[in-house]
């Protein structure tokens, strides 16, 4: 049997669930939305009877802060067991020395790196299984790559972008069934009628919330960038910078409170903007283009700011 801890909130947490399900025989994973809730449900698992009934535990696309990475390095147990795929450059530069059993790769080759694709290469290499090695397979994973590394953008590929607008329309468990019948059952990630109808009710949707989060946006300088700064749901984190980044040129970061997720959300809008480090003076992480930090961690200054 195989465990699997793995994000909750978006595509590429999900598509590691995917993998782990098309390769695996028995598995049995847990959604987490970050890194406290990771900790306190894997130190949990590991400290429990059932440990031993299980072959491996995968963490993907989130990694175990470093004292509890410690704790695994100096269980023997634990240590042969666990296996972390990370790609989030502030959870790399923040651990204190190398892990035998985490794969830590920002970029590869030249292209960023995702959960999925770091997962997925690891189970080419250990294990035989068909299906991974299909077209549609291969599209899956990097459609999924160049959503979550926002390198569609460049791109200009609405195709993998729209794995976030079903993700949306879906749910976590909702997209993880529809995409696996997809991948079990399709030959290519050609959006079907349906997924196009799909989308297209979940960007109007999308278009409607924006426009009303956008007129609730307060404007702060900080450190001589103009944040765009309001409250709302998490989902639409991504929705929203786009939006902004459009409509509203003098900004260079977005700031979401999301308290559904009992986080804060930071976008760059503008190329030379690092909010990796604005999130790390409070706590969080991420990558240079979106980072987040807990709700708890935001000075109470800030939160009276969008108050007022």
């Amino acid at each position: 049997m195989i465990k699997l801890f793995t994000h909750q909130s978006d595509p590429d947490g999900i598509g590691c669930a995917i993998l782990a399900e098309l390769s695996y025989e028995d598995v049995d994973f847990s959604l987490c939305k970050g890194v406290q809730e990771l900790d306190k449900s894997l130190l949990s698992f590991l400290e429990s009877d059932v440990l031993e009934n299980y072959e491996a535990v995968y963490i993907t696309d989130l990694c175990p802060s470093d004292e509890l990475l410690q704790k695994i390095d100096n269980n023997t147990l634990w240590k042969n067991k666990v296996h972390v795929f990370d790609h989030h450059q502030t959870g790399i530069d923040e651990m204190t020395k190398n892990y035998s059993f985490v794969t830590s790769i920002v970029k590869k080759d030249g292209l960023s790196c995702c959960g999925t694709s770091l997962f997925y290469e690891y189970i080419l290499t250990d294990k035989k299984v068909p299906l991974l090695e299909s077209t549609i397979m291969q599209e899956f994973v990097e459609m999924t790559r160049l959503h979550d590394t926002w390198e569609w953008k460049g791109k200009n590929d609405f195709h993998a972008f729209h794995l976030q607008t079903l993700f949306q329309l879906l749910g976590s468990y909702g997209y993880y069934y529809h995409f696996l019948e997809k991948l079990r059952t399709q030959k290519s990630m050609e959006y079907t009628v349906q997924e196009q109808n799909w989308i297209e009710l979940q960007e109007l949707k999308n278009q409607q919330l924006v426009e009303e989060l956008a007129k609730h946006i307060v404007v702060e300088t900080y450190e001589g960038y103009q944040m765009g700064m309001v409250f709302g749901e998490y989902e639409y984190r991504n929705n929203l910078a786009e939006y902004l980044n459009e409509f509203f040129p003098e900004l260079d970061i977005m700031v979401l409170f999301a308290v559904d997720n009992r986080s804060v959300s930071f976008r760059s809008l503008k190329e030379h903007v690092n909010v990796r480090a604005l999130a790390e003076k409070y706590g969080g992480g991420g990558h240079e283009s979106a980072s987040s930090v807990p709700l708890a961690n935001v000075e109470q200054l800030l939160l009276q700011k969008v108050f007022k």
